[in-house]
């Protein structure tokens, strides 16, 4: 099982059911914890010129925990933060409206997934199966290979058509007199 995005509305009932985030607009945002600068969200952001960071504002339950029976070494740096949950509600309308703006610079330019850099398809696979120092090394050599490779998951359509249903859902739990909501990443 992979980790994806979920959303937790906000309301008094502590059993309210979590709504689904489109699984491809799932998989397109968390790109940028492998890839940083160079993931696809990353490069939209920058040839759209949009900040989708919101989408990265993500509510980790478990880093509520006692450090030390969570083993997950990428938390050392939240060992001396203080956990505020209610700091990771989102509003909706604040969701919706980036969501519409990421549409409209995407109509607005039409070239947008042309400009993407992708690594060539293999070269991931190949380097999986060198060590460290070899890895490096053939990156350094092959400057491409620090890109993700177009798989294609993520394509023009596929990314706009999840982009509008997120926008279907989010309204739909308005209309139930929702108000906010926290990105799960789990």
């Amino acid at each position: 099982m992979g980790m994806d995005y979920s959303i937790e509305p906000k309301t008094e009932d502590e059993y309210a059911e979590y709504a689904d985030f489109p699984e491809m607009l799932s998989y397109f945002f968390e790109q940028i914890g492998g890839y940083g600068d160079t993931s696809v969200v990353s490069q939209l952001e920058k040839i759209l010129n949009i900040d989708l960071s919101i989408f990265q504002k993500t509510y980790h339950p478990e880093i509520g925990m006692d450090f030390e029976e969570f083993e997950s070494e990428f938390l050392d740096e939240y060992k001396n933060t203080e956990f505020k949950p209610d700091d990771y509600w989102i509003s909706i309308d604040i969701l919706i409206g980036k969501l519409n703006e990421f549409k409209q610079k995407i109509d607005n330019n039409s070239q947008y997934f042309s400009e993407i850099i992708f690594s060539p398809n293999g070269e991931t696979s190949k380097m999986l199966k060198m060590d460290i120092l070899d890895m490096l090394r053939y990156q350094e050599e092959n400057p491409l290979t620090i890109y993700p490779e177009n798989n294609g998951i993520i394509t023009d359509e596929n990314l706009k058509s999840s982009i509008s249903e997120l926008i279907i859902t989010l309204e739909n739990l308005k209309k139930e007199n929702i108000e906010e909501v926290r990105l799960h990443y789990v």
